[in-house]
Formats: C-alpha cells, structure tokens, sequence
C-alpha cells in the first residue's frame, strides 16, 4: 500500500483521536499550572535516578532553574537532603536512600546546605512511583521549606529560653496566680529562697500561700485589674508583708501583671516582688535617727541649761550647808535638798548621754563579765532568775565599760519588770564574723552578739516599732521610772559603739532584746597622759574664772573662797586676757584658770585656750561644761586642758580637782 493510500486510510482515525489530543495537551497543561502554583517543592525521577521534572517551587528552593536541574543526578550536592531527625542517619542522602531502598519517607526532616554556607530546613515526603507494569519507574518527591519557620521556632524557644531564665533567676520574686481561688502555680528561685517555701508546700496547703499573698490582697488585685478585657494590666508600687518559713516578716514591693486569653479574660495574675525588707528597715532606722537627733537637740540644749542652773543650786546648798548647825533641821534639810539634786544631775546625765550617746571612752574588756557581773547586780532582790550563756571563747571588746553596763542593766531591769510574777532571764552571746552587707547597717568584721530573753507577756508589733523611741513608755509615769528613756539611751549607747540593738516580741512568747558591738582589734590603747600639775606657791594662790553666767561667777567664786583661794571673776574671755596679762606684770599670776567651753557671744573655751597658749604657752586651764559627753570634757587633754568639771558639781568635786591640779590649801572645815 502506498504511503498516501495509508495516509488517507488514516485520516478518518486522527480526525476522530484529535479532540482527545487536544483535549489531553489542555489536561497536561493545566496540570503544568497547578504543579507551578504548589508552594511545595516537586520533584519526579526516571528509573536511572536522573530528575524528571521540578516545579517553579522546586527550582526556587534549590536555588537553580530546571534547565539547570533536568537530567541531574541524585547524588548532587546541590539538592543532596540530609535526615535530620536520627543520628546515625544524619549523613544519608534520603532521596537516594528512597531510590535505593523502595522504602518511602513521611514527614522526614531534613537539612540542606547550600553553596554560600547557609542551612535550610525542609520536610521531605518521598516514595517510588510505578508504570502500568507495576515496575519502579522512578521516585516522587514533595518537599517543603520550613527554614523561615524554623528560624521562627528556634527564637521563640530561645526568646521563652530568655525569659524563663530571667524568671528563674531574678533577685526578685515572681508568683503566678490562678484565676478564680489564687493557686500558686508557679514560683521562681528568688521567691524560694526568700520566703523557704516549695512550690509543692503552696499547692499542699492553701496557708502557707496566706501567709505570703493573702486571699484578700488577691482579690483586691483582681478586682482593679479587672476580670473582662477592659480592665488595667498592671499594678505597680504594691508594699505587702509575708512571713517566711523562719517565721520573720518579709515585706515586699510588688508589681501585679494581668495574663489574659484570647478573649482579653483575665485567666490569673503574676507577682513580681522586691524585697525591700532591709530598706523599709534602714528608712524606719533613719527615720528614728532624725528623730532621736532633734530631740536629743533639744534635751540636751535643756540638760544643759539645767546643768547650770544646778551648779549654782549645788553651790549654794553646800555652802549653806557650811553655815548650818550639823544637828539642826536646817542641815537635815540642806542635805535632803542636795540629794534631790543629785538625782537630777543623774537624769541630766541620762538626757545628755541620749542625745549624744557620748564619746566612749573606750577600752578592751571581757563583755562576758560586764554582762554576768551587771546583771547580778539588776536581779538582787528581784523575783527572777538569770540563766547564762556565756560561752569561754567570746572575743573581748573595745568598749566604754560604764555606757555597756547601763545597757546591760537597762534591759534585764525591763526582763524582770516584764516578768511581774516572776520567771527567768535568759543572756547569751556569741561570736559573728559578718560579711558586707550581710546585717544592716553594720560594717564588716568581727561582732558579739549577746542578748536578753524574758518570758513576759510579750509586745503587740504597734508597741514594738516604737521600743526604742524617747519618752515612749507603757509604764506608769513618776519622777524616774516610765519616762521612756532607758531603750532610748541603750540605743543611743549602742549606736555610739558603731553596734546595733533590735527587738523581737509575740504577745504571749516575751521579748527578746539583740546587741550587736564589735570585738576588739589588736591595737594599743590610748592612755590619758599624766600632767605634772603640782604647782607651789607662795600664800593664796590666785585662780582667774571665767563664765557668762554671774550666777556661776558669784556662787563658784564664793566656794573658790571658802577652799582658800583668791579669785578674780570675769564675763569674756577678752577680759581674762587682759587681767592675767595684768597680774604677770605685777609678779602675782594666776595658778589656773576655769573657763566655761561655751559662752554665749564669745568664743569656744577649746578656741580660747588655743589663742592663750599663743601668748602664755604655761597657762594651766581646767574647762568646765554642762555637755558632760563633749570630747572637749572627756579628752580634755587632746585640746591643752589640765583638768575637767562637768557642771553641775559640788563643793566636794570643786575642791577633789584643786587638790589633784594644784596640791594647794585645803580646806579643813
């Protein structure tokens, strides 16, 4: 048959088999299309392994176009998918491994490194497709990229990485809140360490969270934030106190977050808290030490004052007294009266040493016998007993033994008073080695800590906050006892020894009072120097007195007179100057002079004896003060002084000093 006798035979078939060709050739397009629309990656083999078909997906991935990639091998590194979910499988190529097995891969993950360096991350699905034949004809493909999603992934793992361990280790404590009842689901070390609860001990039992957060503080936070989404999403400046598992109080500064869902309803609350138990401690420190200096200003401006006003009644009495029939009513009741004043000269001293809290004049002692031998001495005769424990090895401490024994007598007198039925009175020390900053506001070093325990009635916390403020006092108001003074004064004392005293009280438990004062360094001991004073002269020896006061002047000057000396009276110390210039001249001086350390309208007695010695460097000079604390009085020494007298003294102490300065005439009346 001849070719165009077939090709006309044929005609009939192709014109009858075009639609379908049309139609396939549409189909195939179509196809095309769609497999270019897939954001997945396809890929399609022949049954040697050689790539078939890609999608724009495909080639996008890859990075290369298809003429690039049809025809290529399996085994190029440019599209060579490493598994990345099983070690020992890291190395293989999975579309080989499909190639070469038959076996197919679901949701491999798989890795994928590109030329410059970089890692992509994808999701492989791949298996063995067949031809009519049921024989392999190749490998199918579909591969995702899931790098830009897992980059996603990773920063959110590590961001929620971040931010749990900024929760975990904050210094401030974090709670988590559920909403309705407030269960504590989540805590972080901070609040762990600060309170000493577990999160297990909160979920166990409903009081210890109480204890921390109570029911009525969250409830109080739920109902500001808001239940539905229009409330407020934070608190701030919150102040809450908890008690820890040691039993001490805790007091925090809270910031309260709203966690809400998705519907804005607030799903629980978080608490982060500061522990600003020491600041609020230290601000209450302060607070009481702004306090104790204005009114120490001003007790000891008064005290002061006083001092003078008792030296003239304290003169006058004992020369009255000189002038009185011993046997007679008058002495007895000369005697009577300068008792009286005895006991106020003791309670300006007390007033004086508050509101200075003194210069001690310190020396290395045993606090172990201070503490036992002044406490034996506050519990003769009292209904109480004192149980010890004082152990061999307390370090000594540099202290001013007189102030200590005050404070020592103080608190174990309270103890007792405390105690109205009788009980014991527990005293112990220790050593401490504190670091910085571990006990506010002390330094770092070497401490003794020592205490007083009674078994009293206790102290509600609204009296204990104000122990140590003056003239606080829940006893019975007299003369001397229930002024509120003594906690104040061992305050005052102990803060002067760069120590510190605290309280801790329960109604019902007793008190418990805390001295904190340093131990002794190695360090030699300064001495007061011994000052030749003997001075000899020929009949009356003359003292020049110097004060603004001419009460002080009249009554000083007439005991002067009765010890036998001569005495000239001035008001300045610019006319004391003038009149002992005076009396070198005329070859009669003065033996001593007893100046006042401050005169209203003229200068200090410790800036006069400076000036005096300019002139006249063997001036001898004793000072004289009501501020028995002032370093001037009590290092007298130091500022060229031969002596001191603190005001108010009596006859007997005017004439003890002479005798020691001057070994002059004494009086034999």
């Amino acid at each position: 048959m001849k070719p165009d006798s077939m090709a006309d035979d044929l005609q009939p078939e192709m014109k009858e088999l075009q639609p379908n060709v049309t139609s396939l050739k549409e189909l195939n397009e179509s196809f095309t299309h769609l497999l270019s629309l897939v954001p997945d990656g396809l890929m399609m083999t022949d049954r040697q392994g050689r790539i078939t078909y890609v999608n724009k997906a495909m080639e996008q991935i890859i990075g290369c176009s298809g003429g690039d990639i049809l025809g290529g091998a399996l085994d190029d590194p440019r599209w060579d998918f490493k598994c990345a979910g099983i070690a020992d499988r890291q190395d293989d190529s999975v579309l080989q491994s499909v190639f070469q097995t038959k076996k197919p891969v679901v949701d491999e993950i798989c890795h994928l490194t590109f030329p410059e360096g970089r890692r992509g991350v994808f999701i492989v699905n791949a298996a063995v497709h067949y031809d009519a034949q049921k024989k392999p004809a190749g490998i199918a493909a579909i591969i995702s990229d899931r790098t830009e999603l897992s980059d996603v992934r990773a920063e959110k793992e590590e961001i929620k990485a971040v931010y749990e361990r900024l929760a975990q280790y904050s210094d401030e404590a974090l709670f988590r809140l559920e909403m309705p009842d407030g269960v504590i689901t989540f805590i972080n070390d901070a609040a762990r360490n600060i309170f000493g609860f577990t999160l297990e001990d909160y979920r166990g039992d409903a009081a210890i969270r109480r204890k921390i957060i109570s029911s009525t503080h969250f409830q109080a936070w739920a109902d500001e934030l808001g239940v539905e989404k229009n409330g407020k999403n934070v608190l701030r400046n919150i102040v809450i106190s908890g008690i820890s598992r040691a039993g001490q109080t805790v007091i925090m500064e809270c910031t309260i977050i709203a966690v809400r869902n998705e519907e804005g309803r607030l799903i629980c609350v978080e608490c982060m808290g500061r522990d600003i138990t020491v600041r609020r401690l230290m601000e209450a420190e302060l607070a009481r030490a702004q306090k104790l200096e204005s009114i120490g200003l001003l007790a000891g401006g008064i005290a002061h004052d006083f001092n003078n006003i008792l030296t003239a009644v304290f003169g006058s009495l004992s020369l009255a007294k000189m002038e009185a029939a011993p046997q007679g009513s008058v002495y007895t009741r000369l005697v009577c009266a300068e008792q009286q004043c005895m006991k106020a000269r003791a309670l300006t001293r007390k007033l004086l040493t508050y509101s200075r809290g003194g210069s001690p004049r310190r020396k290395t002692v045993s606090i172990a016998d201070v503490i036992r031998e002044t406490a034996d001495f506050a519990l003769s005769g009292k209904n109480a007993q004192c149980r010890f424990s004082l152990p061999d090895g307390l370090w000594p401490a540099r202290i001013d033994e007189g102030h200590m024994r005050q404070v020592v007598h103080s608190l174990v007198t309270n103890a007792c008073e405390a105690m109205s039925q009788g009980g014991i009175v527990e005293i112990g020390a220790e050593n401490l080695e504190l670091a910085a900053g571990q006990i506010q506001p002390l330094k770092a070093g070497r401490y003794i800590r020592w205490y007083v325990r009674d078994q009293g009635a206790g102290m509600p916390p609204e009296y204990m906050r104000r122990a140590f403020d003056p003239y606080f006092t829940t006893k019975p108001m007299n003369s001397v006892k229930g002024m509120g003074l003594g906690l104040a004064i061992c305050h005052s004392i102990v803060k002067s020894h760069e120590g510190i005293i605290t309280v801790d009280s329960t109604p019902g438990e007793g008190s418990v009072f805390t001295v904190f004062v340093p131990a002794a360094v190695d360090e030699n001991e300064e001495s007061k120097p011994i000052t030749p004073l003997t001075v000899q002269a020929q009949g009356r020896q003359k003292i020049l007195l110097i004060d603004d006061e001419q009460i002080l002047l009249d009554v000083t000057g007439s005991m002067l007179e009765h010890l036998g000396y001569d005495v000239e009276t001035v008001k300045s110390h610019a006319a004391g100057r003038e009149l002992y210039r005076q009396a070198e001249h005329e070859g009669s001086p003065f033996v001593l002079i007893i100046m006042d350390l401050t005169m209203r309208g003229d200068e200090s007695g410790e800036t006069a004896i400076r000036r005096w010695k300019e002139v006249y460097p063997e001036v001898k000079a004793v000072i004289s003060s009501g501020y028995m604390k002032d370093p001037v009085i009590e290092e007298y020494w130091k500022y060229g002084f031969i002596g001191a007298i603190a005001k108010p003294y009596s006859l007997e102490d005017l004439k003890g000093l002479l005798e020691k300065i001057l070994a002059g005439p004494q009086d034999k009346t």
